[in-house]
This record gives structure tokens, C-alpha cells and sequence, in this order.
């Protein structure tokens, strides 16, 4: 039964992985097209039709077999699908095949792991063996269960992360940009070419939304679009500070520059939070390293005469 466990186990591990192989190559190289089609500003006139593909693409093949099992588990691949697109979209995984993997890790693996878990609850082994395998066992149902879910989260919060880490100096540039005299399309287009280097994921998502600008028929809707995508503060102001310039027709370079001046300022009190914080932060490691050293400084002349002598008292 054991053997038989670890073999299913394996087997699991093995799919799991083969998927996401595939799954990533496919992704790189779509990303990789994508950045040929949009390295210039001039390349959405010829090639728009195949760019709005690429926005609207269809899940692969394999991931159409995988979402022909799911309704034998009761779930609406498509409702489920187009509930998790968002989600996805701000974990900055693909949102197209991203979800029928997660609900088929949710749905069908989960189940295999928590047979794999029983197999390894029932074994006949004694002693050591096992707590071993009651620990794989509950180590296998936490994968199964919570697997997908933490991983997506995970994602979605070191995203949000590196976006907040790179939007003020994007931001800057973008001031500069358009005060040079460019176009919010063309300031858009610098910054991406001058921040693909050193802030890879922020300049994926401006590069998103210049494509939908420039494809998309309601401007609005691909500012929202951004916002609503990253799903953070800082992009939804641009986002609206943008609409409203548009709409009413007033300074973009004012507008930008009061924005930056904000997140600016923002950073620099989040800066002087942290550092705030740090007196606090090692109280913990002090007490739990530092002072059982000054106690046994205090004391370990006591303990040693005690130990030599016997009692304290003696002369």
C-alpha cells in the first residue's frame, strides 16, 4: 500500500510539473511575441487584428481536455473560468489557461492527494515509520487542499509588491515624458522601452494597457482596465487621473506632477514607518538571544561555587 502511495504520488508530481512546463513555454513565448508586435509605436497599424487576437486568444488543447473533465465534479467551467480571470490577471499568471488549472488542481488532484494521504494513514509500519508517514500523509492533504489557493495568493501578493516597489520611479518618468512634449500613448511607449530592464512587471502592465489603448475602442474601459487588473490604489488614481484628464482636457504634466509629488511623499513616510518599527521588531530576538546570555552572566558564578562547595552558604 505504501509503494503503491508513493507511486501515485509521483505520478501526481510528474503531471503537475510536465503542465506547468508546458504551460510556461507557451506563456514565454507569447510574451516574447507580444514584445516584437509592440516594441515600436508604429507596429499597432499593421498588425492590430493579430495583437486584439492575442488579448482574446482561446484556451490550448490540453487545456480544453482538462476542462471537459471538470464537469464531472459539478463545476461551470465557464462561470468559474470568468470568476478566476481576474484573479489571475493580478497574480500575473495567463488568465486564459490559468484557471482550468487551478480548478482541475482544486477539483481532481485534491482528491488523488487525499487518497494518496489515506494510503499513507493505513500502512502497517511501527515507530518511526509511522510518524513519517502520518506526516506525509497530512503534509500531502495541506498540498491537495490548500495547495492552489496559497500559491495563487502568493503570486498575486508578490506582484502587488513589485508593482508598488517600481510605480513612483515609473510614474516619474512618465512626468517627464510628457513634459518633454509626447503624447500619453508615446510617453507610455518611452517608459516601457526605458523600464523593461529594471522593472519587468510594471512595464508588462503599461504595456497591456498601450495595447488596449491603442486597439480598444473606449479608451475609459482600458484605463479601468489597468486598475482593475493590478487591483492597488496607486493604478486606479492614474487610472482616474488619466479619464479625467482626457474628459475635461486639463494639464496632463500637472496632473502627473501632482501625483508624483504624492507618491513621493508616500514612499518616504513608508520608509520612515519602517524604520519606526524596527526598535519594536527586536525586542523579541534581544529577550530570546541576548538575555539568557546576561542571566547566565549574572548567575553562572553562583551555580559553578554551589557546584564546587556544595551549598551556597559555605565559606
Amino acid at each position: 500500500m505504501t509503494q503503491f502511495a508513493l507511486t501515485a504520488l509521483i505520478a501526481v508530481i510528474v503531471f503537475t510539473v510536465v503542465i506547468y512546463i508546458m504551460h510556461s513555454s507557451r506563456r514565454k513565448q507569447q510574451s516574447e511575441d507580444l514584445a516584437d508586435r509592440i516594441s515600436s509605436g508604429s507596429s499597432f497599424a499593421m498588425d492590430d487584428s493579430e495583437a486584439l487576437h492575442s488579448l482574446e486568444r482561446q484556451p490550448t488543447d490540453t487545456m480544453m481536455g482538462l476542462a471537459r473533465i471538470l464537469p464531472l465534479t459539478g463545476v461551470n467551467v465557464s462561470r468559474a473560468t470568468k470568476d478566476l480571470k481576474p484573479q489571475f490577471e493580478r497574480a500575473g499568471l495567463d488568465p486564459v489557461n490559468g484557471p482550468i488549472i487551478y480548478l482541475f488542481c482544486q477539483r481532481i488532484l485534491s482528491i488523488v492527494f487525499i487518497l494518496i494521504a489515506i494510503a499513507m494513514f493505513s500502512t502497517d509500519a511501527e515507530g518511526t515509520d509511522k510518524l513519517l508517514h502520518y506526516l506525509i500523509g497530512g503534509l500531502v492533504i495541506i498540498i491537495g487542499l490548500f495547495g492552489p489557493k496559497l500559491y495563487l495568493t502568493n503570486c498575486t501578493q508578490k506582484r502587488q509588491k513589485e508593482l508598488k516597489k517600481s510605480f513612483p520611479d515609473a510614474l516619474d518618468l512618465l512626468l517627464i515624458c510628457v513634459e518633454s512634449g509626447l503624447a500619453m500613448d508615446a510617453a507610455l511607449n518611452r517608459v516601457c522601452a526605458e523600464l523593461g530592464a529594471t522593472h519587468p512587471t510594471i512595464t508588462e502592465e503599461l504595456n497591456r494597457t498601450r495595447l488596449e489603448l491603442a486597439l480598444l475602442g473606449d479608451r475609459t474601459q482600458a484605463l479601468m482596465n489597468m486598475g482593475d487588473r493590478t487591483d492597488m490604489v496607486a493604478f486606479r488614481s492614474l487610472a482616474t487621473a488619466l479619464i479625467q484628464t482626457e474628459k475635461f482636457g486639463t494639464s496632463l504634466a500637472d496632473t502627473l506632477r501632482v501625483m508624483s509629488d504624492d507618491f513621493r511623499q508616500t514612499r518616504i513616510l513608508e520608509a520612515e514607518n519602517r524604520a519606526a518599527r524596527i526598535p519594536a521588531l527586536m525586542t523579541i530576538p534581544l529577550i530570546c538571544f541576548l538575555l539568557p546570555s546576561f542571566i547566565l552572566i549574572i548567575i553562572g558564578p553562583v551555580i559553578v561555587g554551589v557546584v564546587e562547595r556544595g551549598s551556597f552558604f559555605q565559606g
